[in-house]
């Protein structure tokens, strides 16, 4: 029986965002996705890839989609350059701009929240997308679902863990009110907790 997956962001041979971001070598950070992703994915699976594959080089692109097992649908990201496009089509893969999917809406930059709910009318169950990295501010709210391979060990997230994920998310937003009030919370539960001490 087939499943679907969801990744982003493999950046496969950018030797700076490997260095400088992910702290490890383009050989080993390669080598850790492919590995990872193999586990995971058999070749009756799907995954979509939301975008950036390699870094707008083309010649990449058959060396390291040739390693991975899998059914592989992209959608586009910054770095899928024309080129890189052209590849994928000559190798069979579909590549679109967005993607709708069980009621998320699947693209590689985060949508603007107005793409997904409008006037307190919901559009869409969320937004799954990539784009973001560790390093940077990964809390959109709870409509968003970041699929950054860096966020995910290196690995494709099963849509039903991912909507699995997304639910309880949702939930704890809803019962806390969201990053702040949970931090705020907490902070004041520390205060208390020191004045007793």
């Amino acid at each position: 029986m087939s499943r679907v997956f969801f990744t982003s962001d493999l950046h496969f041979g950018h030797k700076n965002l490997c260095e400088g971001i992910r702290g490890m070598t383009v050989e080993k950070s390669d080598q850790l996705i492919i590995n990872n992703w193999n586990k995971v994915i058999t070749k009756r699976d799907i995954v979509y890839i939301l975008g950036d594959v390699v870094m707008e080089k083309p010649d990449n692109v058959v060396k390291y989609l040739s390693q991975l097992n899998g059914q592989i649908r992209i959608v586009g990201g910054n770095h899928d350059t024309r080129e890189c496009c052209e590849i994928y089509h000559q190798l069979g893969i579909p590549v679109l701009g967005c993607l709708k999917y069980k009621g998320f809406l699947c693209t590689h930059v985060p949508a603007h929240p107005y793409e997904v709910q409008r006037k307190h009318k919901q559009l869409f169950r969320g937004n799954i997308h990539g784009h973001i990295r560790c390093n940077e501010d990964t809390n959109l709210g709870p409509l968003y679902y970041n699929v950054n391979t860096e966020l995910h060990d290196y690995t494709p997230i099963a849509f039903d863990d991912l909507v699995s994920d997304f639910v309880n998310r949702k939930e704890e937003y809803e019962q806390f009110g969201g990053g702040y009030k949970i931090q705020k919370a907490l902070q004041e539960a520390k205060q208390i907790l020191e004045t007793h001490d």
